[in-house]
């Protein structure tokens, strides 16, 4: 498998620019690590900036669209138990000969914690529409009262709460009206 082949495979997972700012992050944790002598520290130092540095790239660059899928302190839990995967990697290199070869994949599993932390699983939350029901009865109209009517004539009529009164039903169903205005327009 050459390099070009190499690059093909990983722009299948990841963008052109998520690549280029993984080379960037690893070059940069290389420097500082070589800054350091030989041994498990600088194995520490190399894995932990590549990954912090790739994973911020990763966080600011993520859809923020699809929401979190994780409360923040889940999302802090999450980051702690990628850590503690990640730095064993950082003792095997003293141990074992050519293991600290295998430090450069490691920083890729920033994208699995992105994926994780993006994956939409829950909405962002949005403000709820606050209207007071007095402002909502004083602006009815017409049309809404013959809107009323049609809903009346075409609802179940055992889907009534029990213990409301009508009044108390349409005022609901104009505050939801309302609502349902609000957020079309």
């Amino acid at each position: 498998m050459g390099i070009l082949s190499s690059v093909r495979l990983f722009t299948r997972f990841i963008k052109g620019a998520d690549l280029v700012a993984f080379l960037i992050s690893v070059f940069l944790a290389y420097m500082v690590a070589s800054l350091l002598p030989a041994g498990t520290w600088a194995n520490y130092a190399f894995i932990l900036i590549a990954y912090h540095l790739f994973l911020a790239w990763l966080v600011i660059d993520a859809d923020h669209a699809k929401g979190f899928s994780l409360p923040i302190g889940s999302t802090i839990l999450t980051h702690a138990a990628c850590l503690v995967i990640i730095i064993p990697f950082g003792m095997g290199g003293s141990f074992i000969p050519f293991f600290s070869y295998v430090r450069f994949g490691v920083v890729a599993l920033a994208v699995f914690e992105r994926d994780w932390l993006f994956s939409g699983g829950r909405k962002m939350k949005e403000q709820p529409v606050s209207i007071p029901i007095s402002n909502v009865i004083a602006e009815a109209t017409a049309e809404d009262h013959e809107a009323w009517l049609k809903h009346l004539s075409t609802r179940n009529p055992l889907s009534r709460k029990p213990g409301m009164t009508v009044q108390e039903e349409y005022e609901q169903w104009l505050l939801a009206r309302a609502k349902r205005r609000i957020k079309t327009s």
